[in-house]
């Protein structure tokens, strides 16, 4: 999956064309120029469409506005569209529609995520926001125990971060993971999006190397007892 951020919708056909080829085009939503930029994306580009509200859509008619204009046989998924802590809205949403709703906001953790199958169909599962591969592995297979689909995401962060949480691929449905395309000086290189997939370059770690020109500035840490 790419992303296609918010934009003008004369500018949308152009950004499109510089992205990664990915199998699924992200695209931003929670503005008043929703519907103007789905009909724009459809015309320009013929990729399922994920739809990520960012809390942007105050209730469920306005959801469901945005997902017609998409279509349900396009939308492979929709992203914490309402508010985090509107839980009954989530609950509400996901009566009424087929596709999967994936929690992002809403779920920091374990325990919200115990409680996930009430109002979403999936969770987006962020390295910066479990804080570490172990706790989203285990996450990643609770999430399968409990019915949901599970998404590996990221933030605008380096090819390190999202390297690392591509190694727990086997245990995704959707991998979101182009933050090193949302940033200008992504320190490492490796990290791939080609043939519709991602895949990493080097043999070892994760698979990512520091870019000969990185400007990283490394320094001893003292530890004491």
């Amino acid at each position: 999956m790419v992303t296609l951020g918010h934009s003008l919708v004369q500018d949308i056909a152009q950004k499109i064309k510089e992205l990664p080829n990915a199998a699924v085009l992200k695209v931003k939503a929670g503005s008043k120029a929703d519907q103007a930029t789905i009909r724009e994306v459809m015309r320009v580009d013929e990729r399922p469409l994920f739809l990520d509200a960012n809390q942007g859509w105050r209730n469920v008619d306005e959801a469901l506005a945005a997902i017609k204009v998409a279509g349900m046989d396009r939308v492979v998924g929709v992203e914490q569209p309402f508010a985090k802590e509107r839980w009954d809205l989530h609950t509400a949403l996901k009566s009424r529609v087929a596709i999967p709703i994936f929690g992002d906001e809403s779920i920091q953790g374990p325990a919200e995520l115990e409680r996930a199958p009430e109002a979403f169909g999936g969770v987006n599962l962020k390295l910066m926001k479990c804080g570490g591969t172990d706790i989203a592995e285990r996450m990643a297979e609770r999430a399968r125990e409990l019915g949901l689909q599970v998404m590996l995401g990221s933030m605008s962060e380096s090819s390190l971060g999202c390297a690392t949480m591509l190694t727990l691929q086997g245990n995704a449905d959707l991998l979101d993971l182009d933050g090193p395309w949302l940033i200008a000086n992504d320190p490492f290189e490796g990290l791939r999006i080609e043939d519709g997939g991602m895949a990493v370059t080097g043999s070892f770690g994760s698979g990512v190397s520091l870019r000969d020109d990185h400007q990283l500035q490394f320094e001893q840490v003292a530890f004491t007892r």
